[in-house]
């Protein structure tokens, strides 16, 4: 999640205000289910990975890699197929509520840490 939010803000960023077509792109959404095992599956075989001897030489390649498949094909959706909902939200509504996903994210991420205490 913390990689494909960003990519789908870009989305409606890409949609609503250049584009400037109404309503929020759903079919970045779609992305979301090949997104979600495929990040299962780079964390789960990420440390095996580092663990090679040539790492140094894979490095930028995996972590380019994953950033890519989980950043551009939401993009790319936003840009050719963008299937919108809710197009009667004012131009940068959409945005504005991607955004504030954004930030509750986060607030829940601080405030699960605090409860947990320090490490």
């Amino acid at each position: 999640m913390s990689m494909f939010l960003p990519a789908y803000l870009g989305a409606t960023l890409v949609t609503d205000a250049l584009l400037g077509r109404p309503g929020l792109p759903t079919s970045p959404l779609l992305w979301l289910l090949v997104a979600t095992p495929l990040g299962i599956a780079i964390v789960r075989f990420e440390e095996a990975v580092q663990a090679r001897s040539d790492w140094d030489k894979r490095q930028g390649l995996w972590y380019g890699t994953g950033v890519g498949l989980m950043t551009l094909p939401p993009l790319g959706l936003a840009l050719f197929a963008a299937a919108p909902v809710l197009t009667s939200l004012p131009r940068g509504g959409p945005s504005a509520l991607v955004v504030a996903a954004l930030v509750i994210l986060v607030g829940v991420i601080v405030v699960r840490g605090k409860l947990r205490g320090p490490a």
